[in-house]
């Protein structure tokens, strides 16, 4: 299934965006911030499902959530605010969740690999978690950025080795860090898929087709070796929804 998912829906409430988004769309990625904070909109999930057949997948929360934080009170803050969305899946019967992997801040400036190795020690704690409750786990491939961790596949594949969650695989952030070829070697672990483009310089977020990514090749890959669902993520409808004539054309 083809779906939709946009950070800047979340700054309009919830109900305002729905009856668009359904014109468009069957799947909702909702990011779980601002208007679309889970906890807020339980009730109208079940409405929209009854009356507008749309269905839901989530982005766990990302602002100042660092699983990677070097500062231990922070990191295990970081986990559980996971862990409680989660819960609240396993409550909406949302069965995949998608997370960021930690970033670097403050003194992991020192030494980057201690915010990796937290962000696997974090990875296997939240691991348990989904395991128990049986909500799917996806863990996103970061773009080029002095802060982020998880850029290049091998080290994606380090953090979630052993843990039981998959990877999401961004094609946009792929492409800002030379490792679209890398990544998609990795597409037997793909249990999420986020499509977008640019020039490979920055995260823009064009329209699928809109940049430099090699999209013939990924839609190829992902023919052959992915089974679940596609993710525009768009900066807005209308840009996500020309996206989707030109993946449906192409799959």
């Amino acid at each position: 299934m083809i779906g939709i998912g946009s950070p800047t829906f979340c700054q309009t409430p919830f109900l305002g965006m729905l009856e668009e988004i359904s014109k468009h769309f069957d799947l909702w990625e909702l990011l779980s911030e601002g208007e679309d904070r889970l906890e807020l909109i339980k009730g109208d999930i079940k409405h929209a499902r009854e009356s507008f057949n749309l269905h839901f997948q989530v982005h766990a929360p990302l602002s100042d959530v660092n699983v990677g934080s070097v500062h231990e009170p922070m990191r295990i803050a970081a986990v559980n605010e996971i862990k409680q969305t989660l819960v609240l899946c396993r409550q909406l019967e949302i069965s995949l969740v998608t997370i960021h992997p930690g970033f670097v801040q403050g003194i992991a400036f020192l030494d980057k690999n201690r915010a990796v190795v937290k962000t696997r020690d974090s990875i296997m704690d939240i691991s348990r978690t989904a395991e128990d409750l049986g909500v799917a786990v996806a863990v996103e491939n970061m773009p080029a950025n002095i802060n982020a961790t998880c850029t290049h596949a091998s080290e994606l594949l380090g953090v979630v080795e052993g843990s039981g969650l998959g990877i999401c695989f961004d094609m946009g952030h792929a492409n800002t860090t030379g490792q679209l070829e890398d990544m998609l070697k990795l597409a037997d672990r793909f249990t999420n898929v986020h499509l977008h483009n640019n020039e490979g310089r920055w995260d823009q977020h064009n329209r699928i087709d809109e940049g430099s990514a090699d999209l013939d090749k990924v839609v190829s890959v992902l023919k052959r070796s992915y089974k679940g669902n596609i993710i525009i993520e768009a900066t807005d409808l209308e840009s996500g929804a020309e996206s989707k004539r030109i993946l449906e054309r192409l799959l």
